[in-house]
Formats: structure tokens, sequence, C-alpha cells
């Protein structure tokens, strides 16, 4: 199907089996609608612990897919779920290489604000038998407002890297230390989730302008280096301004969106990758990335959402879905298997499905449970890949379930066979909540929050649906893990990576708001 063009007639869509567990009529749940008037944008509608508890990032909005409402599509008969909006940012996928040689520092003048701070007293002193050892610990620096975005984290051979404004700084996962700055001229006001295989990444940085993220600069991980550094190319939209710029790297490709405009762009060399256009009245929703680079567009006069899966060297489309009628793209899962969110815009229909070279691989069975993958909160909604909470391998589905008490009585992790959208198994119902973080072979692994008592851990689990703890936190690390004003998440090379998404400001008044905490096995 070519841009612009009228969907398909429903009769093309292969007729999923309908839901029997769906409930016919309404029924609101605890979070899946929009603030009422007059409450902040972003405020979570439901009660959150006390602010400083344990496990209660106060700064969480949830996902709520399964719940609130289902109806029956006319178009194949499928019964479909609701899918709000909401969030936490993704889960970064970091990839291994040779450890980079050490470097000091490369680029200019930081910019006049403080660098983060070492997190004080050692926690690994004390450290009971069983216990991760913390590899690196890092307060927040002073920033000068309040909810400043720091994005960017990524696990590269033995450092973990972390975007701080205007700095990019790798720290040893061997002593904790600074090892190399990157300091660029302005603010990291967005960056993608994956690096390429070689420790290559472009992050975009502020132009100067107001609200204008408008500068993309390639950072050598390996190296410690800035490679080249343009304007980002305009694309020609109307009013273009880049505010709300999300990014997607795959292989060689980095592709972004924004309020206007869009783009893909070579990593090695920042020169542009052409798109296939798209009509008058279309625009591009986002794209996520990772093992393939996925961008999903929609026409005003359909309201519904078309998905391609890009070839990152051509920007040719492999595949394109052409969507259910008056259903939008929402949120992708997965890229490789392809596992995307669709909702009504007025979020009274949607759900999940897989695909396969463009095709329904299946509809996800989601019955009358509600699941809380956490959603990046993206000023536009370009962020189509920023969900944690979720994971997939080529042949199952991981989503937790959640809802107003998950908090206080737990959850479970259910597995979706994506052949067939049934539920294959569950997990044993685990208090406190599980948030899955990473998948392979047979097994989820997640993060399972902190108590008000006790640490938290990385479990994994498999088709028993017993939680295994192979990561415990140590108890020093308690309150640690629940200062960070908003957080990513990543298990990789047996390590878990806690990196804050936003500052709050408490670094500027003395306090210990956490920028990064990684632990590991020692």
């Amino acid at each position: 199907m070519t841009p612009g063009a009228p969907p398909a007639p429903a009769a093309l869509f292969p007729s999923p089996n309908p839901n029997p567990y769906a409930q016919q009529q309404p029924q609101p749940g605890p979070y899946g609608a929009y603030p009422p008037p007059g409450q902040p944008f972003g405020a979570p509608p439901y009660p959150m612990p006390p602010a400083g508890a344990p496990g209660g990032n106060g700064k969480r909005t949830a996902v709520i897919i399964g719940a609130a409402v289902a109806v029956l599509l006319a178009a194949g008969g499928g019964v479909w779920a609701l899918t709000g909006g909401g969030g936490s940012p993704d889960r970064p996928q970091g990839r291994h290489s040779a450890s980079p040689a050490p470097k000091e520092s490369t680029g200019g003048d930081s910019g006049g604000t403080a660098g983060p701070r070492d997190g004080g007293d050692d926690p690994n002193d004390g450290r009971r038998a069983g216990e991760a050892k913390v590899l690196v610990n890092q307060n927040g620096p002073q920033v000068e407002r309040a909810g400043s975005g720091v994005p960017g984290v990524w696990a590269f051979g033995d450092y973990v890297v972390k975007t701080v404004q205007e700095k990019v700084i790798a720290y040893s996962t061997s002593d904790g230390k600074e090892k190399w700055t990157i300091a660029l001229p302005k603010r990291v006001c967005a960056a993608p989730a994956n690096v390429t295989d070689d420790g290559k990444v472009v992050v975009a940085y502020d132009s100067g302008e107001k609200d204008s993220c408008g500068n993309y600069a390639m950072l050598d991980l390996k190296e410690g280096k800035k490679g080249w550094d343009k304007p980002i190319p305009k694309s020609g939209g109307f009013a273009e301004s880049f505010i709300g710029l999300d990014m997607a790297l795959s292989g060689n490709a980095v592709g972004a969106a924004w309020f206007g405009g869009s783009g893909m762009i070579r990593v090695s060399d920042g020169e542009p990758i052409p798109t296939p256009g798209l009509e008058s009245g279309c625009s591009v929703d986002g794209f996520a990335g990772g093992k393939a680079m996925l961008r999903s567009w929609q026409c005003v006069s359909d309201s519904t959402s078309h998905i391609e899966k890009l070839d990152t060297s051509t920007g040719k489309p492999e595949w394109t879905y052409d969507g259910r009628k008056g259903l939008m793209t929402k949120k992708i899962y997965s890229t490789e298997p392809a596992v995307v969110s669709l909702a009504s815009e007025d979020k009274k229909s949607g759900g999940v499905i897989a695909l396969k070279d463009g095709k329904e691989r299946s509809v996800i069975d989601l019955g009358k449970e509600s699941y809380t993958p956490t959603c990046g909160m993206s000023i536009m909604g370009h962020d189509l890949g920023g969900c944690q909470g979720v994971a997939a391998t080529d042949s199952t589905l991981y989503l937790p379930t959640g809802g107003e008490n998950s908090y206080t009585d737990g959850n479970e992790i259910h597995a979706f066979d994506l052949d067939t959208g049934k539920r294959t198994w569950a997990s044993k119902k685990t208090k406190p909540e599980l948030m899955p973080i990473r998948a392979e072979g047979d097994k989820v692994f997640a993060y399972q929050r902190p108590s008000y008592d006790k640490a938290g851990a990385v479990v994994s689990i498999g088709p028993d649906g017993e939680p295994k703890t192979v990561l415990q936190a140590p108890q020093a690390t308690l309150q640690a893990e629940n200062r960070f004003f908003g957080a990513k998440y990543l298990y990789e090379g047996d390590r878990l990576v806690i990196a804050t998404t936003r500052l709050s400001g408490s670094g500027s008044e003395g306090g210990d708001e956490k920028l990064l905490l990684v632990l590991g096995k020692g």
C-alpha cells in the first residue's frame, strides 16, 4: 500500500479468535484515563506510596492494557482491549565488546554546571554474604532547573556510560571511577537506547533556541571521543522546530521524529538516509530501534497507523503493515519480533498484536487482566520504543500484571505465545512487584522492587513460574534505589544498572538524589 492510500478493507485481515474473557461493558480502570481538568499533566491518577518509600517511584505512570474496556471490532471479529498511555522510560539495550581504553577527557568546557558527585560512604562496607557488590555509585549534580532531563545510558564493555546534562561520562565497573568525559556545547536533549556493535551512538543536544533539540553528535564510546557534529537536517515539515524529538538506533542508522518532521541518518558519518515520502496530511508517529528499525505513520484522513520495517542501509521498506482502521500505534514493545500496542483515539478500543513480514502473526489474548508496562512520557508522543516492564523473545512476550494495589499486594508476569497469542504460563504472585527487564531462552529476568525493609533484586523466572534470585542488591542500597527521580533499568552481563532519566533539582539543595547505581557479582 502506498502512503496516504485508503486502509485495506476489513475482509483482508485475519480473524483472530474472540476473547471469551473480555468484558463487554466499559469498566473504567484505575489508570486508564488522562488526568481530569486541573490536574497537572503526567501526575499519577492513583494513590502513591509516601515520598521516599522504598519501591515507590512516584514519577512512574503505568500503561494499562486489558482491564478498562474491551470491544468487538468489526474488522475480523477480534476482541481488543484498551491500551492507555503514560509512564516511565524504556529499558536500554547495551551491547558488549572489548573494553575501551581509558581516556582522561575530550571536548571543551562543560558549560558551567557541576558534575555528578560520588555517592559518599562506601556501600560495600559491611556487605552481607550473597549480596551484590556496588560497582558504581553516583549522586546527581546540581541543576538550575528542576525536572532537567538526562536521557541516555549504555553498558558497553567494562563501562557504563551516562549522559549528565552537557556531558557524557564513562564509569568503570572495576573501580567505579570516571574514566573519560565527552563535553558537548549544550545539554543532551535526546538519546537512543542502543549503541552500534562497535560502540558508537548519536545523541541530540540543544541548539541554543528555546526547547529546540537541533544538533546531532556522534560519540565513540570505545575511544571516549566525539566524532562528527552537525545540525539536524530539516525535513521540510510545517513549523519544524525539533521540539519533542525522540530517537531510535538500529544497525548503522538513527531514526528521529519531532514536532513537524522526521528523518534517518547514518551513525558513521551523519549523512541522511532517504525514507519513503508521505502524502499531504500524513505524518510520522515515530521510530523504534534495536534489532530492527520500525517506523509508524498515519494520515488525518483515516486515523490509522501504518508500520514499516525499514532497511537501515537504504531506508526502503522491507515490509509494511497497513493497520486496522481507526487504530493508531501507541507503543512498540519489540521490533524483532515485532510486537505493537494499538489504540483508538478515544482509548476505548485497541490491543496488542504480533507482526511477521507485515502481516498479523497473532492478537495477544489479554482477557480481562490489567497489564502495566511502564512507558515513556514523550512530549509529542514520538518515543514509540520507550517502554520498560515488557520483554520478548522470538516466541514469547512477557507482560507484568498490575493495578491499583500492585504496589502493596505484588503482581505476576505472564508469558504469551507469539504464534497463537495465548497465555502459556504465569509466574507466582510476588511481593514486592516484578518488572520484566530482559528475556532469554525460556526465561525472563525481572527487577523486583525494594520493599520498606529489603533492597531490590534481579530474579529469573521460567515456565515453572518460580522467581529465583540471581542478583540481590545489598541492604546498604535500600534507600539509594529509591533516590531516583525517574529511572531506566538494564540487566546486562550480570550487572544491574539503575540510571536516572530526570533530575528533580534536589542536588542544588544538598540532597542525595541518585544519578547512577550499578550492581554486580563480586
